[in-house]
Parts: structure tokens; sequence; C-alpha cells
């Protein structure tokens, strides 16, 4: 677990890093070129600076076990986190085609089509090297906080790439009948741009959204916890089981109800075997894994343990 929290540790100072010097690389070009594409790349650097800064405390305080504050541990503040990326990455995105849409009807704007593309060029190289670099790391040690920010530095990668080819189709058409039009290349750059990499802040806000109010994971995902514990499930006297999970960040949660029809032989240290080989079919393909195996007769306690109506009801008539 040291290990893997110390690879986490240096892809997340990686990421600041490279974030960093990106930042000061887009905006400084942005002063020299008057873009407001270039801008953009340059804010969306920024904000993984300032993210990737946050994630090293956040990274650190999901290794936490429960404490007194917090009794089911650290876990929210990772999809938190992550949510606060997506929403910040939105904002800058929708100001920037606020912006951009207003040059367009004020006539565009004259830009520096040269050093522009010059900035685009080395800003694409470095973007999609620590992105795949990320994107390697995230699924070496299942980290949601690296793979958050591999899609981020895809994302600054796809915006260079299209300011570097929209700046060279610039440069081509100088001097022909279309350069009258060039004024609005700096615009329509980052309207496209902003129109198709817009879905994945969408969809990290959506995801990490989802986490923090409970809902429940994929059903892919949901398929394959119910298959694993199918498989580890060796009890005779079980009558029914009920399953729910939740996906927080890098943990899964898993509540597993087992009726039983009559009392297992063995008693306790029987149940305690079948929690344990539970547990060891899931963590196989869950490094991170929070579970709760509840053992009853009754099936109402099944019920209560969501506060159904029947149940709330039923003690009402006591």
């Amino acid at each position: 677990m040291s290990d893997t929290h110390n690879l986490e540790q240096r892809g997340l100072w990686l990421s600041v890093a490279g974030a960093l010097f990106m930042a000061a690389l887009g905006i400084g070009f942005a002063i020299v070129t008057s873009s407001d594409a270039v801008l953009l790349d340059g804010l969306f650097s920024l904000v993984g600076c300032v993210v990737g800064l946050m994630a090293l405390r956040v990274a650190s305080l999901v290794k936490r076990p429960d404490d007194d504050l917090f009794h089911f541990g650290y876990a929210a503040y990772e999809p938190m986190l992550n949510l606060t990326k997506g929403l910040l990455m939105g904002f800058v995105s929708l100001f920037a085609l606020v912006s951009s849409v207003a040059d367009a009807i004020q006539g565009g704007r004259d830009v520096n089509v040269g050093w522009a593309l010059f900035y685009a060029v080395i800003a694409a190289a470095g973007c999609f090297a620590i992105a795949l670099t990320q994107h390697r790391l995230a699924i070496k040690i299942r980290s949601p906080l690296i793979e958050v920010d591999a899609k981020n530095w895809l994302v600054d990668g796809v915006l260079s790439v299209a300011v570097a080819v929209a700046f060279l189709v610039a440069i081509l058409l100088s001097g022909t009948r279309l350069s009258p039009l060039l004024p609005y290349t700096d615009s329509t750059v980052v309207i496209i741009l902003v129109l198709v990499s817009f879905p994945i802040p969408a969809k990290i806000i959506r995801d990490n959204w989802n986490q923090l109010i409970g809902r429940a994971p994929d059903e892919a995902h949901q398929m394959r916890v119910r298959e694993l514990i199918a498989s580890a499930l060796r009890l005779e006297v079980v009558a029914d089981t009920k399953i729910r999970m939740q996906q927080v960040g890098r943990f899964t949660y898993v509540q597993l109800y087992v009726v039983c029809h009559s009392d297992p032989e063995g008693g306790i240290l029987s149940l305690d075997r079948f929690r344990d080989n539970v547990a060891k079919a899931l963590a196989g393909e869950f490094s991170h894994l929070a579970m709760d195996i509840i053992f009853t007769r009754d099936p109402r306690w099944v019920a209560e343990s969501v506060g159904s109506s029947e149940m709330c009801l039923m003690y009402e008539d006591d």
C-alpha cells in the first residue's frame, strides 16, 4: 500500500510541475500572440496546477482510517475534489466560449499566428506525454485522482493540437482571397474546442456527483460484484440475499444481507469463513474494498436496513 501511495504522490507532483510550466507558457504566449485560444489552453493548465496541489492533500486523507470525526473514513474527499476539478474545467470552457462569441460578433481579432503555432506544437507534445504517463500509472495503481488527471491532460493536448492545426491553416490562407476571414480564426478555434471538449468535464461532473449522492455504480460494475459473491456463496442454509453497493472514489463499498432459513453448522466460525471467502473473491478485482456482511433469519431486517415504509409502519403500529 505504501508503494502505491508513493507512486500516486509522484504522479500528482509530476502533474503539478507540468501544469505550472504549461500555465506559465500558455499565459505568456497568450500575451505575446493576443490569442484567446492560447489563453484557454493556459487556463486549463492553471486549473490542473491548483487542483493538483489539492489532490496531494486528498491522496493522503483517503488513506486514513475512520476516526471520531469521520466514522466512515475520508473517501468522499476524492469524488468531491474530482467534482471541483470538473466544475472548474467547465467554467473555464464556458467563459472562453462566451468571450469568443463576443469577439466574433465584434469582428474578430488579429493574432500573431506564427508564435501561436510554435506554442501549440510544444504544448501538445508536453500534454500528451504527461497524459500517457498518468494513464499508465492510473491503470497500475487504480487511482481515480490520477485517472481524472490523465483525462485533464488529454483535454489539454487535444486543445493544443486543434490550436496548432487552426493556426497552420491561417498561415496557409494568409495572402489569399480568404485572408479577410483570418481575424475570425482565433474565435472560431475556441468555439470549436469548447464544443468538442466539453463532454469530458461534463462526464467528470456527472460521475463524481453520482458518487457523492450515493448512487449505485454502473450496471457492469454491479454485475461483476454479484457474480463474484455468487461464486463464493457456499452456505446450504442461505434462503435469500440482498446486495447493495456504492462507489466512492477508489473505494467500493458492498453491503451483503444473507437471510438464512436455519442456523448454520459451526456457529459464528462458519459465518466468518463465509465472510473470508467473499472478501477474497472481491479483493482479487477491487483493491480498495469496504464490506459488511450481515446474517439474519428474519427478512424484515433487510427491509429495515434502508428504512422502508413497511418497516416504519410496523413500528408505528407497535
